[in-house]
């Protein structure tokens, strides 16, 4: 009897310290009206255990302790989430009824973080027209890149610019070829008339000659006639050589100063496209305009990169500003208002926010409702066993105080 009592007392302990807690915990509760959730139905059920059976029993009585350990557990996990809901609904209250000079400073602080925020998500719309690894090689070649792009664009035109003396070049080569041509077909249409000139003459010399000794006329003129147009023939036709001559020495030295230029002008060509191709394989691209492209997106992305870092900290300096205010205002719990700062100028968000936590609470409510029943069936079904088997009440206390030191 007297070991019934004293296990009474134990539990009657226990639920008393229980009581004290939740009582306590009541009086922090903000007086909302909540509405009516049914109650979950309780697990606990009785066994039918064979007592005189000692594995039985022992383990029927370990079973109701662990169940009673572990409603215990649950509950003291629930009444930390419980107070902290509830704190953070006086906070809310609490911020709600701030007075008028604190909450200018707050929503002022609060309107910063907003305009911040938005500055930062409309910076991270922002697509990138350059890869990261494009942007990564113009940081890393940020100071050289500026005379590499001049340099470039420099050659580029340069190149061009040979490109046409060469085109130009290889026309007059052309010209100069042709030219030469015409004026050796034209020695050669010289010495072929000079040919038919003698033998002309040598056949009018004959004419005259055997005119004179058929008819023995006087041919002395005829003769004169025909020197002198041979001379003349001979003068015309030395003149036409000596000039074309002269014309084919100076189409081959325009013909060579062509080829010379030309020769040169490659020589310049090769080297300066050599330079331009070692320039795109060591900065990755095709051309000055794909680099120009690249390190004006490149500086343009890094200025908007620092305008983010820039945003970053002052929306870390207002947030830990507004932690500040709140906290010497009184706020419990501020760390959590940087998160969703709209709600503390917003009173439809904070509404919203507010009937949230009170179905968290009403939830947590339910489970501290629970445990408790459990708890206290289980209590109940050892208390039973106690009385109802006196014989096995040492053991059976045994078994309690087994769990409850574990």
């Amino acid at each position: 009897m007297k070991i019934t009592e004293w296990f009474l007392k134990k539990i009657r302990k226990k639920e008393i310290e229980q009581e004290e807690q939740e009582v306590q915990m009541e009086e922090t509760v903000l007086q909302e009206e909540e509405s009516v959730v049914p109650q979950e139905t309780v697990t606990f059920k009785k066994q039918k255990v064979d007592m005189d059976n000692s594995e039985e029993r022992n383990q029927y009585v370990r079973n109701c302790c662990e169940q009673m350990v572990e409603a215990s557990n649950e509950t003291e996990n629930a009444k930390l989430e419980y107070n902290l809901v509830t704190a953070y609904l006086n906070d809310m209250q609490m911020i709600e009824e701030m007075p008028e000079d604190t909450k200018v400073a707050v929503n002022s602080t609060v309107r910063k973080i907003l305009s911040l925020n938005d500055e930062r998500k409309g910076l991270q719309k922002t697509v990138s027209k350059i890869t990261d690894m494009q942007y990564w090689f113009a940081e890393n070649h940020e100071e050289e890149i500026p005379d590499v792009l001049k340099r470039m664009v420099e050659n580029e035109k340069y190149r061009e610019i040979l490109k046409s003396d060469m085109r130009h070049l290889e026309n007059e080569k052309a010209a100069q070829n042709i030219r030469k041509r015409d004026i050796v077909q034209e020695q050669q249409n010289l010495k072929g008339m000079s040919v038919i000139a003698f033998a002309t003459l040598i056949a009018a010399i004959v004419l005259i000659g055997a005119f004179q000794m058929i008819f023995e006329a006087e041919v002395q003129i005829a003769y004169f006639v025909s020197m002198f147009a041979a001379v003349l023939i001979t003068a015309g036709l030395f003149m036409k050589l000596k000039n074309a001559d002269y014309e084919l020495k100076y189409t081959e030295l325009c013909l060579n100063k062509a080829i010379g230029l030309l020769n040169h002008t490659k020589i310049k060509y090769v080297n300066i496209t050599n330079a331009l191709e070692y320039s795109y394989e060591k900065y990755n691209v095709k051309n000055a305009y794909e680099l120009n492209f690249i390190w004006e997106n490149y500086m343009k992305e890094r200025d908007e990169r620092d305008r983010y870092q820039r945003a970053s900290d002052d929306l870390e300096f207002y947030n830990e500003q507004l932690v500040k205010q709140l906290t010497e205002y009184g706020i419990q719990d501020a760390s959590v208002w940087p998160s969703q700062v709209n709600a503390i100028i917003d009173n439809k968000e904070m509404v919203e926010i507010r009937h949230r936590l009170i179905v968290r609470r009403q939830k947590i409510r339910r489970q501290l409702e629970y445990n408790k029943q459990i708890m206290e069936e289980a209590k109940q079904e050892i208390s039973e066993l106690v009385e109802k088997h006196k014989e096995y009440a040492p053991e059976i206390l045994d078994i309690v105080n087994s769990v409850e030191a574990i």
